[in-house]
């Protein structure tokens, strides 16, 4: 069964490449004070329809990282929304997000929504976009609707996770926005 689907949209053209593979997992890693929820896609190739692109084979990927207090599978339920604003954290350099296709993009004004949560298997809507001025493509929106799989905690994987080093008990200034109140 095929997980979903990611969409790209420039102007009124629209790309859609069948998603491979989508997962989902906590990072604990002692470093922090607070627990990082990953969130990773990855595509089939496809040749692009986009004409400034002459057909090139595209297989995007996206990675995104919330970061925020009290988070555990409990606040995953349905209505629940991430929003990462930006890409990144200026003051110390970690990466939220990372979209890739011809070169690393970071996405801006990103929004998980939860659809529905059971066992290890998370529905999820995403949206975010690429509208740097440096970007190596125009500003695009990014659409995903998949079914993510749970990966299983790896000892060494999550405790060494490549992130910047921070001070015991600070999230990265700007972190996530967590709406845990699936009611509003």
């Amino acid at each position: 069964m095929q997980p979903g689907i990611l969409r790209m949209f420039r102007g009124d053209a629209a790309q859609h490449y069948p998603i491979k593979c989508a997962t989902w997992g906590f990072a604990h890693d002692y470093r922090y004070s607070i627990p990082v929820l990953c969130f990773s896609i990855e595509t089939e190739p496809q040749d692009s329809i986009f004409p400034e692109e002459d057909g090139w084979s595209h297989k995007p990927s996206w990675r995104l990282d919330v970061w925020a207090r009290a988070l555990g599978p409990e606040v995953l339920r349905p209505g629940c929304q991430f929003r990462i604003p930006n890409c990144h954290d200026e003051f110390t350099g970690v990466i939220f997000t990372a979209f890739y296709y011809d070169e690393h993009e970071g996405t801006t004004h990103n929004v998980i929504t939860v659809r529905h949560f059971t066992d290890d298997i998370l529905d999820l809507s995403i949206e975010g976009y690429i509208r740097h001025e440096f970007a190596s493509m125009r500003p695009t929106r990014i659409k995903v609707d998949a079914r993510f799989t749970r990966l299983s905690p790896h000892g060494v994987i999550d405790t060494v996770y490549n992130r910047e080093p921070l001070p015991p008990h600070e999230p990265p200034y700007g972190a996530t926005v967590c709406q845990i109140d699936a009611s509003s």
